[in-house]
């Protein structure tokens, strides 16, 4: 999904970490998302403009991926829809996500799947399901044996992309997540270790014909333009602060746990907790 997080619930907020303790007491009365993915029977299903349908098709062909897999592809470009599908919110800042849903034959082996632009992260690989055989026509089975059941692959393949893109910004995204679909579908799932500058980020370069330089430079420019759209609708409220560095935390919401600094310690460490610097509503707050 670039947010990306894979869709991720870490304790890493904006470079903050959270209370291990109480994040796990918080999970208790937050509210989930249930997952309510598109029926097998209504795929491929396509909730997206013309451009995504013609890139779609378009690096389908060029990344030669198999016509059968495009039966199980949902595509939408609307943010509650795939969080529906998948159960999880996306970062607000991802322009795309992909997510490899396995069918419930799958469930015991995989967890669901989430590969989206800028900061993802993945989950347990999962297998393809397994199609078993049939007695031979005609050959009669012995008299204590049973048929075998049909078991027919109820895996999905689930992307968003951002409808707010520059025309390149929708060509490109569709690409990337194509590409994850691709490693999936081949048995190669690969994490992001740096976006715009890894393996996945060449190979896009690669089956786009563009300058890898300028793919870079039009997700920070796409990116930059998701973020200024979020604060328009959404500004910051509050400005938290390290007093040990410095480094400063705007957020949209209060912090509902201790937060200690991402940047002096990764892990939570209550030494460098972030404390309130400014507050913009009308709700008392102590500030520092």
């Amino acid at each position: 999904m670039k947010g990306g997080r894979w869709l991720d619930q870490s304790a890493v907020r904006r470079g903050g970490h959270q209370a291990q303790a109480m994040q796990k007491n918080d999970k208790r009365g937050a509210r989930q998302i249930i997952s309510e993915p598109p029926s097998t029977r209504a795929l491929p299903l396509l909730h997206a403009n013309e451009a995504v349908r013609h890139w779609l098709d378009h690096y389908w062909t060029k990344l030669k991926l198999p016509a059968q897999e495009r039966l199980r592809v949902a595509i939408t470009q609307d943010r509650a829809e795939f969080a529906r599908w998948t159960g999880r919110r996306l970062n607000p800042l991802a322009l795309g996500c992909y997510c490899y849903l396995p069918g419930a034959q799958d469930d015991a082996q995989a967890q669901v799947t989430l590969a989206h632009t800028a900061g993802d992260s993945t989950t347990t690989l999962a297998e393809h399901p397994v199609i078993a055989q049939l007695s031979l026509f005609n050959q009669e089975p012995a008299p204590s044996a049973r048929p075998l059941p049909i078991t027919v692959p109820r895996h999905r393949h689930l992307i968003f992309i951002e409808p707010d893109l520059l025309p390149l910004g929708t060509e490109v995204t569709v690409a990337h997540e194509l590409i994850h679909l691709a490693d999936r579908v081949r048995g190669r799932p690969r994490r992001h270790h740096c976006h715009g500058y890894d393996a996945i980020a060449a190979d896009e370069a690669a089956i786009t014909g563009r300058d890898p330089e300028l793919l870079r430079q039009l997700l920070r420019d796409e990116t930059e333009r998701r973020e200024a759209a979020l604060r328009e609708a959404r500004p910051f409220k509050y400005l938290y602060v390290c007093p040990q560095c410095g480094k400063e935390y705007p957020r949209v919401r209060r912090y509902p746990r201790p937060v200690s600094c991402g940047a002096c310690d990764r892990a939570y460490n209550p030494k460098y907790l972030l404390v309130l610097k400014e507050a913009h509503d009308a709700e008392p707050a102590t500030l520092v």
